[in-house]
Parts: structure tokens; C-alpha cells; sequence
């Protein structure tokens, strides 16, 4: 069984790295289009555009991983029973089931990696990303931010976690702040204020009045401070605090998940909470579509490679209409936020469940 199972695999594996590099290829290669163009109305060097670059490989794998493991199960099964070879291993006594078990594996294990790189490695890179765009562009802190977060990190991690409803650059001031302090991924204390302003004499954020909470162990010790200037412990300059703040789309799950908890005027938190459950559901596809590409892929009957390509490109494109319309009715209220996000997924791993059925009994 253990050689049946490392011969599937590596009939997976395969096609898989071929479909990884080609996505990504194509979506890369979008992306270094607009960014050779933005390097030339910049005038960047080439060790900037290729930092830009790398930034952005990450995202990219990550949404290309799904559009692989269809593609793996349909060519892979797709050269396994053409050859019919499946028809010899349930003649020698295999399931179907024990033939379909590493496929499912593998989409599970892709999309556990998936889900993964999301939250440990997309977020920074997309804030470095954004920051190397900022100071290429010489951004200078303008307008009023509404619903402001981002989070002050070091190489130990996450030092604070700072919202605020309203940023205004040009003074220099965050209105109706928490600000929560990190340690070990443990919220250590927490500062709720009204305003914070930069001290520009002293080079640090403070506050005039309100209320610290310190956390030790299971109690929680409050102290309301009032007349005075206490200082938050952000040294961040001001454009640092301009540049890196996040847009919703490159936080982390559990970044956003803090950011709609905090928030408390937001006016687009369907929108947000459909977003949140789309960083589990969209890296979660590998496993739903290798629940699509099995019976399609273990059909008796002859399939070119180009066929099994195409045929992934037809489902690639169905899933994406369908996640539009979910992502719609979601942030429209018509469906609650993790139906709408999870709609494309159910679908279509709804049709491979049926078709896997018939064909194992």
C-alpha cells in the first residue's frame, strides 16, 4: 500500500510544481509589468524594483497553490487512468477510497501551508511591500485616516497593536485610540484614550488622559490617569505611523479579527467580516478542489494534458464568479458573512462529493 500511495503522490507532485510555477508565472508576470512601469515614473533602482518584486511573491504563491492542486489531481489521476492503471490496483484488491486518500490528503496538507504562509508570511510582506512604494513615492502624511490600525513589530514580533478611529497626519494626532502592548503573543496591557499626540522635542507618542489596563495572569488591574502627558511607548516617527498603516486586505486574520473587535464606528464591517472568512476560505480550496478534480480525474477514459489544463482554467474561472457573487451578497447582508465566504467552496466540493460517491459505490 505505502508504494501505491508514493506512486500516486509523485504523479501529484508533478503536475502540481508545473501548475504552481505556471499561475504564479502569469500573475507575476502582471505584476512585474506595473511594477517596471512604476519604477520608471519613479526612477527606482534595480535593486528596489527587485526587492518590489519579492514582496510579492508570497501573495502570489499562496493564491496560486488552489489553481495547482486542481490541476495536479486532474493530470495526475487523469496520466494514472488512461494508462489504466487504477483498473489494475482495484483488480488487485485497492478501493477506490484507498486510491482517492492521498489525493485528499494532499489538498488538505496544501491548504494547512496555505492558510500557514497567509498568516505568518503574506501580512509582513505586503506591509514591506507598501512601505517600499510609500518612501519610493516620498509620500508625505496628508488628508484624515478613518479607522486607522497597524501593527509596531520588531524581528522578537508583534510589540503593540494601535486602532484609532481618526488619523490626522498634518497635526499629528490619533483620536479615540487602544493601543495594546505584546508579549509572547499575550496582551500585556492595554491603554484606551482619547487622543494621542507626538512630542516632537522627546521623539515618543503620548496621551493627556485615560484609562491603562495591566494584565497579570487572570487579573486585570485598572489605573484612569488624568492632567498629564503619559507616554504610550510608540517611538515610531509620524510617516512611519502614516506608512505602515494596514489596508484590510493585507492583514493577517487574526489582525483583522482584532481590527473589526476595536473598531467600534465602523461603517463597512460586513464587508471586513466577509474578507475574514475568505483568508481561511480561499487558501482552504486546495482540499475542495481536489475533492472536484477526483472523479473527474479517475473517469475511465483517455485525457490529454492540455485537456486537464483546460478543464482547470474552466473551474478556476466558475469558482471566481462564484466567490464575486458570494463576496456580493455577503457584504450586501443577503447571506451571512461565512456563508458568502465559504459559497464557492461548498459548490463546487458540493459536486465533487456527489460525483466522488457514484463513483466509489
Amino acid at each position: 500500500m505505502r508504494i501505491i500511495t508514493r506512486y500516486i503522490l509523485g504523479e501529484l507532485l508533478k503536475p502540481f510544481f508545473f501548475g504552481l510555477f505556471a499561475f504564479c508565472g502569469i500573475m507575476l508576470g502582471g505584476a512585474l509589468v506595473d511594477l517596471i512601469e512604476f519604477a520608471g515614473r519613479y526612477q527606482l533602482s534595480i535593486s528596489v524594483l527587485l526587492r518590489l518584486f519579492i514582496f510579492r511573491i508570497p501573495e502570489t504563491v499562496a493564491l496560486g497553490s488552489p489553481m495547482a492542486m486542481l490541476l495536479a489531481t486532474l493530470i495526475g489521476l487523469g496520466n494514472i487512468t488512461g494508462h489504466s492503471e487504477t483498473i489494475a490496483m482495484q483488480a488487485g484488491g485497492v478501493s477506490f477510497n484507498r486510491i482517492a486518500l492521498p489525493v485528499l490528503i494532499t489538498g488538505l496538507v496544501v491548504s494547512g501551508v496555505s492558510i500557514l504562509v497567509n498568516e505568518t508570511i503574506v501580512p509582513p510582506a505586503n506591509r514591506l511591500y507598501n512601505l517600499e512604494k510609500a518612501q519610493a513615492r516620498s509620500v508625505q502624511p496628508q488628508g484624515v485616516l478613518r479607522q486607522y490600525f497597524f501593527t509596531d513589530q520588531d524581528k522578537d514580533g508583534v510589540k503593540r497593536l494601535i486602532y484609532a478611529e481618526e488619523y490626522y497626519p498634518a497635526q499629528e494626532r490619533l483620536v479615540k485610540v487602544v493601543i495594546q502592548e505584546m508579549q509572547n503573543n499575550e496582551v500585556k496591557k492595554a491603554i484606551f484614550a482619547d487622543e494621542v499626540l507626538w512630542a516632537e522635542d522627546k521623539e515618543f507618542w503620548f496621551f493627556k488622559e485615560g484609562v491603562i489596563y495591566n494584565y497579570e495572569g487572570e487579573k486585570v488591574v485598572p489605573l484612569r490617569l488624568a492632567q498629564g502627558n503619559y507616554p504610550t511607548g510608540l517611538t515610531r516617527t509620524p510617516r512611519e505611523v502614516r506608512q505602515l498603516a494596514l489596508d484590510p486586505e493585507d492583514m493577517s486574520w487574526s489582525e483583522l479579527n482584532w481590527y473589526i473587535k476595536n473598531g467600534s464606528n465602523l461603517k463597512n464591517v460586513e464587508e471586513l467580516r466577509v474578507m475574514l472568512h475568505q483568508k481561511i476560505s480561499i487558501p482552504f480550496a486546495s482540499f475542495f478542489f481536489a475533492l472536484l478534480g477526483l472523479p473527474l480525474g479517475l473517469q475511465p477514459q483517455r485525457r490529454t494534458s492540455s485537456a486537464g489544463f483546460g478543464l482547470s482554467l474552466l473551474f478556476i474561472f466558475i469558482y471566481y464568479v462564484l466567490m464575486g457573487f458570494g463576496t456580493y451578497l455577503g457584504q450586501s447582508g443577503l447571506l451571512s458573512p461565512f456563508i458568502a465566504a465559504w459559497m464557492q467552496n461548498f459548490i463546487l466540493g458540493g459536486y465533487g462529493f456527489y460525483h466522488f460517491m457514484k463513483a466509489a459505490n
